[in-house]
């Protein structure tokens, strides 16, 4: 497994250091700690054999398997194997939607499998670059026949869906006349490979099917339907690895999202590329998903009841103040100053399970001189 590729893939190897040269895209020598010789690019297309629809399955072949600090550029499609799509309505959606039932909506490109990765460690996961294609929509499903599935669904019995082309030079969209959205491309779901001791559903259709799949619709602690809308282009994502070789898979590609997802969906769309470097940490302990930006240290929290997800994220924020190295701290300075500073977001409230991200500011540590994303950032060690 670990040395056969599929051949429909196409494998371009590229010097870490010609990538380097793109400063945008954050992709250093440095960064992954490699010589820049031993760092390749490949390409992962969205292909019949490459996609799966609304399951990730712990037993589905690697389709790529790459090197820690290799970068990889990975295809997306719209939901449903790419079959909602312009000219296909609400009837169409609902259709759609229950030819899968219990598994998510999502087309999910991988897995990838990141030699080394092993239950306990890390991945540290850069997000390099993401490339749209021109296609958008967004629906919220019929409340007549979905009661639950939306914040606001019983108040709109016959569904909506709308397209939008996007003008992929000015990164807009024409909502309708006399507004613009800015796109803002990120990643709504990003996993690895399935928690085994992931807990049983509180709400909504099972979390497995009777293949032993999981379904796609909810967050964990793996990541998988997070929708956070900070993970554009330039950040970094830490999941906690439960599989061998971490088995990466993303999909549900968003060009814009507002916190909460209140209709259920944000502007869906899909990518060229996505290109992402993970990079295996086994020096850092992550229980559940984080995340920083140029500006800002995000860490997240899941569950069913909303309280309880905000209580997850501010336990985990506590914990990494507690324990990061820049400014040592006790806990309770570090209750005080999530309290004094955090910025904690509902992310999502349409996914079964809630979501909850709390941001801490980078500037306020002055003695902090890392120039944005770190590569080693001095938290959980292990």
């Amino acid at each position: 497994m670990r040395t056969t590729v599929p051949a429909l893939l196409t494998l371009v190897p590229v010097l870490a250091a010609a990538l380097a040269t793109s400063a945008q895209q954050g992709n250093t020598a440095a960064s992954t700690g490699l010589p820049a010789s031993t760092s390749k690019h490949y390409f992962l297309p969205a292909t019949a054999e490459n996609v799966q629809w609304g399951w990730y399955d712990p037993g589905e072949k690697p389709r790529l398997v790459v090197n820690s600090g290799d970068t990889v550029s990975v295809e997306t499609i719209s939901h449903s194997l790419g079959q909602i799509k312009p000219g296909a309505d609400m009837d169409r959606i609902v259709q759609l939607r229950k030819e899968n039932d219990g598994g998510g909506p999502h087309s999910i490109t991988g897995p990838i499998y990141v030699s080394g990765a092993e239950p306990g460690d890390t991945l540290e996961i850069h997000i390099l670059k993401i490339v749209p294609k021109e296609d958008a929509f967004n629906f919220n499903l019929p409340g007549k026949e979905f009661p639950s599935v939306g914040l606001l669904a019983t108040e709109f019995p016959e569904g909506f869906v709308r397209y939008y082309k996007l003008d992929l030079a000015r990164m807009q969209t024409v909502f309708k006349p006399g507004i613009v959205l800015d796109l803002k491309p990120f990643p709504g779901t990003f996993a690895v490979g399935v928690d085994p001791n992931e807990p049983a559903a509180k709400a909504g259709p099972p979390i497995h099917d009777a293949r032993g799949r999981t379904s796609t619709l909810r967050p964990w602690k793996n990541g998988s339907n997070m929708d956070l809308n900070e993970l554009q282009a330039g950040s970094i994502l830490y999941l906690p690895v439960f599989l061998a070789g971490g088995l990466i898979w993303t999909g549900d590609s968003h060009c814009r999202q507002g916190n909460g997802e209140v209709n259920l969906t944000a502007l869906e769309c899909a990518y060229k590329e996505i290109e992402i470097q993970p990079i295996v940490r086994k020096d850092l302990k992550t229980d559940w998903p984080w995340a920083e930006t140029r500006t800002d240290w995000i860490f997240m929290g899941y569950d069913e009841d909303l309280n309880q997800a905000m209580k997850i994220a501010v336990e985990q924020t506590v914990q990494w103040l507690a324990t990061q190295r820049i400014v040592p701290m006790s806990r309770e300075e570090a209750y005080a100053l999530t309290s004094m500073v955090g910025d904690c977001r509902v992310t999502q409230v349409v996914d079964i399970r809630k979501g909850v991200h709390c941001m801490i500011p980078k500037r306020v540590f002055v003695g902090y001189h890392g120039g944005g994303i770190t590569s080693q950032p001095p938290a959980h060690p292990s």
